[in-house]
């Protein structure tokens, strides 16, 4: 990528050393692989699915953004 600016380097990466990502990880739950950060006390949070079965997408409880316990 090239990004042209008329801007210092040092400002348009200022603070980018700094950035704290989430701890993702790939786990299964119910038969299902997905992707879940920590939402603390041993509840994960739903960031994606990685499931090739259409209907797992299909259920409520497994949506992304959901919270579940494991």
């Amino acid at each position: 990528m090239i990004l042209y600016t008329p801007m210092q380097l040092e400002l348009v990466l200022e603070g980018f050393d700094t950035t704290r990502y989430p701890a993702y990880r790939d786990i299964e739950y119910q038969g299902v692989a997905m992707v879940v950060e920590s939402a603390g006390f041993g509840r994960q949070k739903i960031v994606k699915l990685l499931s090739t079965n259409p209907f797992d997408y299909l259920k409520p409880e497994l949506a992304p953004g959901s919270i579940i316990n494991c």
